[in-house]
């Protein structure tokens, strides 16, 4: 009651500053490809998430908000530890999100590396979420996947506060205050978040600081700044085999908690932007700087990693009316340097034991890149490219056998194309595209956790083909995209004897999906969505110590989904939001011979909301797995080490909490 008592005082003490309420971008524009129009206006297969759906579980992260989409799954192998297939790239992701793109506000959170630490960014630090699935290397890089733009409004929203106790030790509590002045605005976000987490050695603790601010430096220019520190810590309790996961899902694998496996960060991130336009020409620069701490003890070892980061992101339009069209150039470059001073230790009872090897690491990534794009107003045509180097430099300077030296990768310069039509039919477009598509070995799978530095895995190389429709029909909004990838050197991952995640190259695979989504207005007060995907996602040729695999399912993609979602918002303030989702059986093993188990997944809130004067009060319940169904989220592909393929996902459970905001 303390608690909510004094949200109550610091939300009505915040409630007397006065804020802008503007959106920046109506809900349907998205800006991928370097359009700013209405999603069926692009000819990609592009997902907006708004804020209100962001939170409509505050379940602390963006897990069931992601997972509506078609084509992706969102999943949390431990309370922070999160990873995210878009169109089967679980395949090389034993933890962490891979092969996607990242951009927090037009920061590269990307790692130059290849690796995305999604899991320093809060459910607050998050307005907006713009997915783009499926190649978009001719604009951003490196990824077959897609790319996943999340931005924060610093100008919009309300002075916010809200609380959320649940079941499992769940607390988050978050704030927001802005105030703006002659133009310039600022805006500060603090959130807490802590569990206990469902599974033995499974807890969490988060606190994010977030300070942003906009300034008008002229007619034409504003400058933005955003600071986020994050200090972040979360257990890991391991994967299960079968008799463990059928025996008791709520424990560890044994050894974690004696060692204590866990991650811990202290992550600062400051990004600063400028935004230009004077006549036909427009740009937007992004400098940034970031550095964390990595303290890592798991089962086997400990690492303690100490990473420096700089980078920056330039692009230019300029927009040339011809006759009836308009054609609109893009091209700019974004660059990353990375220094990173990783040591591995024996562990001993939690703490560092024998320094093992020690190695001082640079990852750079270059990427230049051009489009053009010509709308005739029923037609829209656009082409573009890019040209994209990574190197990683591993300077062992200390090795228990004797192996040290400097070890430097051999990644050529890939180019990568993409071309696009459209036709625009007025409430609904025909679209279709073909784009190139690679992915380098992140640095975690050129230098893997027991010290090997593997110089033969080569970089995926894939074509992407894809036709589809999206628009809106009356009260019926859709869109549905078919597509086929084939991609080349695919990268899969395996673990060793002991455990330790590995990578190979594994031939070719045949990727075929159908993505479906629909969102239908029933009523003023009843809205209807539902998404539906299929993947027939399978190996080309590919033979591995003997077995022959090809024609077998990709490890880690489920074949069919189906999620369903209805809201109730009624007129007296009630609302209500019930959805559930159905994951098919996944294999998980190249030989198709172990399957996590079909699901379904039923979440459920109810809440209810009053204005009084300027407050209103966002009072809500709700509970997630409604069904208690024994699940198994993030499961490890391809284990050599007893069978650990299961990593158990909470049972049911419940939230209870409040919103009060300053309109």
């Amino acid at each position: 009651m303390y608690r909510l008592l004094f949200l109550v005082g610091c939300c009505s003490w915040l409630g007397a500053q006065d804020i802008d309420t503007t959106l920046l971008l109506p809900d349907a524009t998205v800006t991928g490809f370097r359009d700013e129009a209405p999603s069926y206006r692009v000819a990609a297969s592009i997902s907006t998430i708004t804020a209100a759906e962001v939170r409509t579980y505050p379940t602390g992260d963006l897990l069931p908000a992601m997972n509506r989409l078609p084509g992706v799954r969102f999943e949390e192998r431990a309370p922070g530890s999160y990873r995210i297939s878009v169109r089967g790239s679980t395949l090389r992701s034993p933890f962490g999100v891979r092969n996607i793109k990242v951009y927090w506000n037009g920061i590269p959170l990307t790692e130059p590396g290849g690796d995305t630490q999604l899991n320093f960014l809060d459910l607050g630090n998050v307005d907006r979420v713009e997915l783009i699935r499926g190649p978009a290397g001719s604009l951003y890089g490196a990824g077959t996947a897609g790319t996943l733009l999340l931005s924060t409004d610093t100008l919009s929203g309300p002075v916010r506060a809200d609380l959320t106790n649940g079941s499992f030790g769940f607390f988050r509590a978050g704030a927001q205050v802005q105030s703006q002045s002659n133009g310039n605005s600022y805006q500060l976000r603090l959130a807490h978040q802590r569990t206990d987490g469902y599974r033995v050695q499974s807890a969490l603790s988060r606190q994010t600081v977030q300070a942003s601010t906009r300034w008008s430096a002229g007619e034409h220019r504003s400058l933005t700044l955003h600071a986020l520190y994050t200090r972040l810590g979360y257990e890991l309790p391991g994967a299960l085999t079968a008799e463990q996961y059928a025996a008791d899902p709520r424990q560890a694998r044994p050894g974690s908690v004696e060692t204590n496996a866990s991650i811990h960060y202290d992550n600062l991130l400051v990004g600063i932007g400028h935004d230009w336009q004077q006549g036909r020409w427009s740009n937007q620069t992004t400098l940034y700087g970031t550095g964390f701490y990595f303290d890592h003890p798991f089962n086997f070892d400990y690492k303690r990693e100490t990473n420096l980061g700089v980078g920056g992101r330039t692009a230019f339009d300029y927009r040339l009316p011809l006759a009836a069209s308009v054609l609109k150039l893009s091209f700019g470059a974004e660059q990353q340097l990375q220094y990173r001073m990783a040591n591995n230790f024996g562990n001993e009872d939690g703490a560092p034991g024998t320094l093992n090897f020690s190695d001082e690491i640079t990852s750079q990534q270059r990427i230049v890149f051009a489009q053009a794009t010509q709308d005739f107003g029923a037609w829209k045509l656009s082409a573009g490219a890019s040209v994209n180097d990574l190197g990683y430099r591993v300077d062992r300077t200390f090795d228990v056998d004797g192996n040290q030296g400097v070890t430097e990768s051999d990644f050529t310069a890939v180019f990568s194309p993409r071309v696009a039509v459209l036709r625009d039919f007025g409430r609904y477009s025909v679209y279709g595209s073909v784009s190139s598509g690679f992915s380098p070995p992140t640095l975690d799978e050129f230098r893997t956790n027991e010290g090997s530095i593997n110089t033969g895995l080569r970089p995926e190389r894939g074509v992407n083909y894809e036709i589809g429709t999206k628009g809106s029909q009356g009260p019926v909004d859709y869109s549905v995209s078919l597509f086929y990838l084939r991609l080349r050197e695919t990268i899969s991952v395996f673990s060793d004897a002991r455990g330790t995640s590995l990578f190979r190259n594994a031939g070719n695979t045949n990727q075929y999906g159908l993505e479906v989504a629909l969102d239908y207005a029933a009523t003023s007060w009843l809205e209807l969505y539902g998404s539906y995907t299929y993947h027939r996602f399978r190996y080309g040729d590919y033979a591995q110590r003997g077995e022959d695999y090809s024609g077998n399912r990709l490890p880690g993609t489920a074949p069919h989904i189906v999620n369903i979602e209805a809201r109730v918002q009624l007129p007296v303030g009630v609302y209500a939001t019930l959805t559930e989702n159905y994951t098919d059986a996944i294999p998980l093993d190249d030989g198709n011979t172990v399957y996590g188990q079909a699901y379904h997944l039923v979440r459920a809130r109810v809440g209810y909301r009053k204005q009084v004067r300027k407050m209103q009060y966002d009072f809500y319940l709700g509970g997630s797995n409604l069904l208690d169904e024994r699940m198994s989220f993030g499961n490890d592909l391809n284990p050599q080490f007893g069978g650990r393929y299961f990593q158990p996902a909470a049972g049911r459970n419940y939230f209870l909490g409040v919103t009060l905001s300053h309109l």
